[in-house]
């Protein structure tokens, strides 16, 4: 009879272990911190272009600590648009106070007038940042 509260007993353990793992999700690793230890800030850039001025640079700005290069980039350009980065950041820390890079936007002389709202990110490849940037397109630059 002992041995068959144990057989009970031991089957029922091996089935609730079984039931734990089959509810773990597929690519169950490491937890990861739902917030970001570093983050990108926005401080509101624009720049104007025209057919004369089709390019401009965007200052990246991260707050925070990262153990992996954070690689940069520009995104939503009017059509024709493309961007450059001097490459990418460095680990290490910020306190959000000084520009870290760059980014250089090209947009085509002929991108038609109007305001647009693109967007710099930046990323370590398990966190992805963005903040809007404005690139007011205008018949002549104010300088």
């Amino acid at each position: 009879m002992a041995k068959a509260r144990q057989h009970t007993a031991l089957s029922f353990l091996v089935a609730l272990a079984a039931a734990a793992v089959a509810v773990l999700p597929a690519n169950a690793g490491p937890a990861r911190s739902s917030k970001p230890s570093w983050r990108l800030m926005d401080y509101h850039q624009t720049a104007c272009f025209s057919r004369n001025v089709t390019t401009s640079w965007y200052g990246v700005w991260i707050r925070g600590t990262w153990t992996h290069s954070i690689q940069v980039g520009a995104a939503r350009l009017p059509g024709g648009g493309t961007y450059a980065s001097e490459g990418s950041i460095p680990p290490g820390s910020s306190t959000g106070d000084y520009s870290l890079g760059y980014v250089r936007v090209d947009l085509r002389p002929d991108t038609p007038l109007g305001t647009y709202t693109a967007r710099l990110w930046a990323t370590d490849g398990s966190t992805k940042e963005r903040v809007p940037i404005t690139l007011e397109v205008e018949s002549k630059c104010g300088y």
